[in-house]
């Protein structure tokens, strides 16, 4: 009998070996989920995403109304200076051509030239009493339309043309009031004219660096 009881404790001694085989088995399975895990990380790189930088917006539409008034108050300018004057008295007519020239320059000069070709320009004068010649030029967010830019400064240097040689033919034919009205004309369309010419050589200026910082910023993040 005492024998029988020390067979009973010694196999009571004896851990469980399925359990101990369940818990190993766990064990294993969990190494195995942590080194599958570490070995996907390896495997599979992290995909970074490389901003790049957004080029100009797309050619602008051609604008009708735009072209329309950017040579509306030209036209009717210089067909009112040609009016004979029989119809129409000089008086009225320098006051008429003189108004519709002031529209003119101020049509240009605020509206057409940001709507067409994305320029702008104005004076300021300091308190030291000197006059700066300011230039917005829109170089992000804009490329004009070619056939809109080629309307603008072929309206533009025509109708300067067009006063000058007014001026010309009046003072040999010595017409001297149309010869003055002539000279008003072209100063006004004049003046814009040459701040919009060197508002242009600021804003191609402009447009380069523009274009070399995105090339920069490309190859930087490239």
């Amino acid at each position: 009998m005492q024998i029988a009881d020390d067979q009973q404790d010694v196999q009571h001694s004896i851990p469980d070996l399925d359990h101990v085989n369940i818990k190993l088995g766990d064990d294993e399975k969990q190494v195995n989920q942590i080194s599958s895990n570490t070995v996907s990380q390896v495997q599979q790189p992290q995909q970074v995403a490389i901003p790049i930088q957004q080029l100009p917006s797309k050619t602008q539409d051609i604008q009708f109304l735009s072209q329309l008034f950017h040579c509306l108050f030209k036209g009717l300018a210089i067909f009112v200076f040609f009016i004979p004057e029989g119809l129409l008295n000089l008086t009225y007519c320098f006051i008429i051509v003189v108004i519709l020239s002031a529209i003119d320059f101020w049509t240009v000069k605020n509206i057409t030239g940001r709507k067409l070709v994305g320029l702008r320009w104005w004076s300021e004068v300091k308190e030291d009493g000197s006059e700066e010649w300011i230039y917005e030029c829109q170089v992000a967010n804009f490329v004009p339309n070619p056939f809109n830019s080629n309307i603008f400064w072929f309206a533009q240097f025509g109708v300067v043309l067009t006063w000058g040689i007014l001026i010309l033919l009046d003072l040999i034919g010595f017409r001297w009031f149309n010869a003055v009205l002539a000279m008003t004309a072209f100063c006004l369309t004049g003046i814009n004219f040459v701040g919009f010419y060197k508002c242009r050589g600021e804003h191609q200026k402009k447009a380069k660096e523009y274009m070399t910082k995105i090339g920069l910023k490309a190859i930087q993040q490239w």
